[in-house]
């Protein structure tokens, strides 16, 4: 068994290893002799110069917005001017056609981005009856075409019972955007639609104008109150004169209520009268 003297280094290898490290030497790198003497005394060698940068690539030019259409750029931005611009382009048509083309290129509207169709009339312009509803239905919205829904087939048929049709009447609408979920129209795009509606009423001039509905009413009227309407003729305010008016019961009401229907005739007798 060997013993601490058995392991103890030799004085001498003891004595040359600290020899080693008075002189400096601290570490082994390998096992082949090196003239350091030599190398320090060699000149220093110079680094390879690095390769200059290659140049950077040209920043690519800016793209160009998109072209933004003249009408969004004139598009005003706050209720009021809505309103004025509402008025000024309303009040230069001189013919439905016209009107149409106006409001359908007008954009102070926010229904115009929300609605999937511009639908604006039917029947013939300048007939004695106007018949006014509110906006187009859902059928009409999918469609495409304006007066085709379940509410326009009853309007036939109670035009059928005064002895008109679309030859000797002309139906038109409140908005031509229908609002998102049918809801009524808010104060702003009441303000924005009046003066068309009024322009509308006044190039088509009728002998007799049929409000179909509270919702119709008070977008033709720009009032909340509308209860004083209903039962009686009234003077419309169209800005070029007054049109003998009607409130009646909406479209959408008779079909879901046809109790109304009895006030809905007697309605339409009256309106029946003027020839």
């Amino acid at each position: 068994m060997s013993t601490d003297a058995d392991l103890a280094p030799e004085p001498g290898l003891a004595a040359l290893v600290d020899w080693y490290l008075s002189i400096g030497v601290d570490l082994a790198v390998d096992e082949t002799p090196h003239d350091r003497f030599a190398e320090s005394a060699a000149p220093p060698v110079r680094a390879a110069a690095a390769p200059p940068p290659a140049p950077a690539p040209p920043a690519p030019a800016p793209r160009a917005a998109p072209p933004v259409a003249r009408s969004l750029r004139s598009a005003p931005v706050f209720p009021e001017e809505a309103a004025r611009a509402a008025r000024e382009a309303a009040a230069g048509a001189t013919t439905i056609d016209e009107l149409r083309e106006r409001l359908e290129s007008f954009d102070g509207c926010a229904l115009k981005a929300t609605a999937g169709h511009f639908l604006f009339s039917a029947g013939a312009p300048g007939a004695p009856l106007m018949a006014l509803d509110f906006a187009p239905g859902e059928e009409e919205e999918r469609g495409g075409a304006a007066f085709v829904g379940p509410e326009a087939r009853l309007l036939d048929n109670m035009l059928r019972a005064i002895r008109r049709d679309r030859s000797s009447a002309y139906l038109a609408y409140a908005t031509p955007w229908r609002p998102p979920g049918a809801r009524e129209l808010n104060a702003t795009e009441v303000a924005t639609l009046l003066p068309f509606l009024r322009r509308h009423v006044a190039l088509a001039a009728p002998r007799a104008l049929l409000i179909l509905g509270d919702f119709a009413a008070r977008a033709a009227l720009g009032a909340p109150d509308v209860a004083r309407c209903r039962g009686a003729w009234f003077d419309y305010d169209c800005g070029a004169g007054t049109v003998r008016a009607l409130l009646a019961p909406s479209l959408a009401s008779l079909l879901r209520t046809p109790a109304l229907k009895r006030r809905a005739w007697r309605d339409l007798r009256t309106v029946a009268g003027p020839e």
